[in-house]
C-alpha cells in the first residue's frame, strides 16, 4: 500500500512537486513526529494571537490617554505604539493564513474586527491575495514584495513606509487571480482608510490624529516590512524555494528564546515558509523539535554568531556537492559484510569520497542495487535513517530465487564498489498515535528502520517478529543493543506451539496504524487478522515493491463539482484539484502545493477522498470533511466540494 509520503515525495507523485525530492522527505519525516504533527493543528480559537491583538488596543488606547495628559513623553508614546500596530500586522497575517479560527468564516470575521481600526485599508482578504502569492514565489519575480528591492535608497524608504499602498494597487492588478469579493474588500478598504485620513488631517485635532495614528501606523509597517522584507529575505542572500526551500528565507541568530517571545518566533520564520498554516506562536518550538533535522539544511543565517553557523554551513555545502541527489544511480563502496543470521548476510554501503553526503532516507524506503550488469535488485533499508553516513541491506540467500541474491552474496567483497539508486520509498510511515508493527523472517529489514525512527519521535510502537527458527533470528547479535529491544516480542516456531495472536494484538490497539513485511502466506494472516480484528483498510500497510516512474495504480480520473455551481471538472489522473481548477481561473490559496502546509483545504459536500495530505488530523478528515486539493483526490466516480 503506496503511503502518504509515497504520494507526496517520489517520482511516482501523480503532482510535480514544487519542493526538491530529497527536501520534501524531510520535511515529511519531520511531520511526522507527533510532538510536531500537534503544532499544526489550527486551534478553534488562536487565543494567543487574539489576547495580543485585544490587549495592543487597550494599550494604544491607555498610551493615548497618557500622553493626552502629559503623563508619557513623545518617545515611548511613537516606541510602544509602534509595537502595538507591529502586532495588529501580524494578526491580519495569521487570519490570510487562516489560522485565527478553525472556522474560515470565523477567521475572517474575528481578524477584520480586530484589526478594522489600525489597519482599514488592509482587509484581510486583500492580504491573503498578495501574501500567499508571496509564499508560492519567495524571492522569485512574482512576489509582490519584489518590489521593495527596486531603486536607490531614498526610493526603497520611501516603499517600505507605503508598503500597503502598493499591495492594494497589486491586488488591482492582478485581480483575475483574485475572488470578486477580495478585490471588492480591497476597494472598499482604500476608500474607508482615506476617508479617515481626510476627516483625520481636515479636523481641529488633526495633530493628535497624526501623533497616535498615523505616525504608528506608519513605523509599524515600515518595521514590519523591514524585517520580514530586507531582514528575514535578504535579495541578495535568499534563493527560491525550487532550488532551495530551506534558503528562503533568513535564520536570526542571537538571543534565541527572549527574541522568540518578543518576535512570536520569526526569528525562526523559516518554519512558517515550510509549515504555513501553523500558527506563529508556535514556530519556536517547531524549531525546537526539528531542530536536528532543520540545522542540517542551507540556511541562511544572520545576526550574532551568523559567521560560524555560515562557515559550518559552506562546508557542508561544499561536501554536498558530491552528492548526486537527482540522478538515477551512485557508486558506493562496499565497507562491511556480516553474517547476521544463517542464510543472511548484512552490507553496509559507505561513500566512496569522504567528502560524499548520501542521499537522506524516509524509514521504509529501499534502494536498487546492481548486482550484475543489467541484472537489479531491489533491498530494503535497516539501519537508523538519521544514524552515521552509511546504508544497510540484508540479504536472504535464496537457492531457488531469480539468481540476484545469490550473485550478491557469492559475489560481492568488502571494498568493492558498487552502483545502486537513490533510495526510494514505497512504504513509508503515516502520522500516527501509535503503530504496530509485524514482521516474518527477512522482512524485519524496513521494519527496522521504522522502529529506529518510531523510538527516535516518541511514538508508541509494538514490534512483532515471527521466524521459523531460531538461526533465521536476523540481527539476534544485535538485538540487546537496540534502544528499543522491549518493545519487541519475538515468536519462533520450533520453540513454541504459542504462535503471535495478531487478531488479540489489533483489537487491543485498534486505533493503531499495522505495518507487515515478509512472505506472502505471513502477510496475507496478518492482513486477515486485521479484517477479523475490525481495523479499517487505511489503517494496514503491507510492503511491496513497483515501477517508480508510474503513476499509482490506484489513481483513478474522477469528476468535481463545485456547490452552487453547474459546471463540473474531469480531473485526470496525472493532475491535481487545485492544477485543474487553476486553468479554469477558479482560486484557491495554495503554498506548499504537497500537503504539508494546509493552505488549500477545502470541505467535501458529498464524496469519499483518498485523503495524501501529512497535515489534516482525523477530526479534520472525518467530522470537519475537510482535504487538501493540492495532493488529495476522490477515491470514487466524483466528489463535490464547498469553495
Amino acid at each position: 500500500m503506496n503511503s502518504i509520503v509515497q504520494n507526496l515525495s517520489s517520482e511516482s507523485s501523480i503532482t510535480k512537486s514544487i519542493i526538491p525530492e530529497n527536501s520534501m522527505q524531510q520535511l515529511a519525516e519531520l511531520a511526522q513526529r507527533p510532538d510536531f504533527k500537534k503544532l499544526l493543528y489550527v486551534p478553534n480559537i488562536n487565543w494567543v494571537i487574539l489576547t495580543s491583538c485585544f490587549l495592543s488596543l487597550v494599550a494604544w488606547l491607555i498610551l493615548g490617554h497618557l500622553w493626552l495628559n502629559d503623563q508619557v513623553s513623545v518617545g515611548w508614546l511613537v516606541l510602544l505604539s509602534t509595537y502595538t500596530f507591529f502586532i495588529f500586522i501580524l494578526t491580519v497575517h495569521e487570519g490570510s493564513h487562516f489560522t485565527m479560527a478553525r472556522n474560515k468564516t470565523v477567521n475572517d470575521i474575528v481578524t477584520s474586527m480586530l484589526t478594522f481600526i489600525p489597519y482599514p485599508q488592509m482587509p484581510v482578504l486583500l492580504f491573503r491575495h498578495q501574501h500567499l502569492t508571496h509564499h508560492r514565489d519567495t524571492c522569485g519575480k512574482e512576489d509582490p514584495d519584489d518590489y521593495l528591492y527596486q531603486g536607490n535608497f531614498l526610493v526603497r524608504t520611501f516603499r517600505v513606509f507605503t508598503h500597503d499602498f502598493y499591495w492594494s494597487y497589486w491586488s488591482i492588478k492582478n485581480r483575475n487571480t483574485a475572488s470578486k469579493i477580495t478585490s471588492v474588500a480591497n476597494i472598499l478598504g482604500m476608500i474607508t482608510y482615506l476617508a479617515i485620513l481626510t476627516i483625520g488631517l481636515t479636523s481641529s485635532y488633526w495633530y493628535e490624529f497624526t501623533m497616535l495614528y498615523i505616525i504608528p501606523q506608519r513605523i509599524g509597517i515600515a518595521v514590519a516590512i523591514y524585517m520580514f522584507a530586507y531582514v528575514q529575505h535578504p535579495p541578495e542572500k535568499c534563493e527560491v524555494k525550487e532550488v532551495s526551500p530551506f534558503k528562503t528565507t533568513s535564520v536570526i541568530r542571537g538571543f534565541d528564546s527572549a527574541f522568540a517571545k518578543v518576535y512570536f518566533g520569526q526569528n525562526r520564520h523559516i518554519i512558517h515558509h515550510l509549515y504555513p498554516n501553523m500558527p506563529i506562536y508556535r514556530n519556536w518550538k517547531a524549531w525546537v523539535i526539528g531542530k536536528d533535522i532543520l540545522e542540517k539544511q542551507e540556511l541562511v543565517n544572520v545576526g550574532l554568531g551568523a559567521e560560524s553557523f555560515n562557515k559550518a554551513q559552506k562546508q557542508y555545502t561544499e561536501d554536498n556537492k558530491a552528492v548526486v541527489q537527482n540522478s538515477g544511480s551512485m557508486k558506493v563502496r562496499i565497507d562491511k559484510i556480516e553474517t547476521v543470521a544463517d542464510g543472511i548476510n548484512a552490507y553496509t554501503f559507505k561513500p566512496i569520497s569522504s567528502n560524499t553526503i548520501l542521499p537522506y532516507f524516509t524509514p521504509g524506503a529501499h534502494i536498487d542495487v546492481e548486482v550484475t550488469s543489467g541484472l537489479i535488485r531491489q533491498y530494503s533499508l535497516c539501519n537508523n535513517p538519521h544514524g552515521d553516513n552509511v546504508y544497510v541491506i540484508a540479504v536472504q540467500k535464496e537457492i531457488n530465487g531469480r539468481g540476484g541474491s545469490q550473485q550478491l552474496h557469492d559475489n560481492f567483497k568488502k571494498g568493492d564498489t558498487i552502483c545502486i539508486s537513490k533510495p526510494r520509498n514505497l512504504f513509508s510511515l503515516k502520522p500516527a498515535e501509535k503503530v504496530l508493527l509485524f514482521a516474518g523472517g527477512i522482512g524485519i529489514t524496513p521494519m527496522l528502520s521504522m522502529a529506529w525512527s518510531l523510538h527516535m519521535s516518541n511514538t508508541p510502537f509494538e514490534f512483532h517478529y515471527c521466524i521459523g527458527t531460531r538461526s533465521k533470528w536476523v540481527f539476534k547479535d544485535h538485538w540487546a543493543h537496540l534502544p528499543f529491544s522491549e518493545n519487541i516480542n519475538v515468536y519462533i516456531d520450533d520453540e513454541s506451539h504459542d504462535p503471535v495472536n495478531a487478531v488479540q494484538i489489533m483489537k487491543d490497539n485498534n486505533s493503531a496504524d499495522v505495518y507487515v513485511c515478509g512472505p506472502d502466506g505471513f502477510m496475507n494472516f496478518i492482513e486477515k487478522s486485521s479484517s477479523l480484528a475490525g481495523l479499517k483498510d487505511e489503517q494496514f500497510n503491507k510492503e511491496s515493491f513497483s515501477n517508480s516512474n508510474a503513476i499509482d495504480k490506484h489513481t483513478k480520473p474522477f469528476t468535481l463539482t463545485i456547490k452552487g455551481r453547474d459546471k463540473s471538472y474531469d480531473i485526470p489522473i496525472d493532475k491535481s484539484i487545485v492544477e485543474v481548477l487553476k486553468e479554469d481561473g477558479v482560486f484557491i490559496p495554495i503554498s506548499c502545493e504537497n500537503g504539508i502546509c494546509g493552505t488549500c483545504k477545502c470541505k467535501v459536500a458529498s464524496g469519499n477522498i483518498d485523503h495524501k495530505d501529512l497535515v489534516l488530523n482525523d477530526d479534520e478528515k472525518v467530522n470537519q470533511k475537510l482535504f487538501t486539493p493540492c495532493v488529495s483526490r476522490a477515491s470514487g466516480e466524483s466528489i463535490e466540494i464547498i469553495l
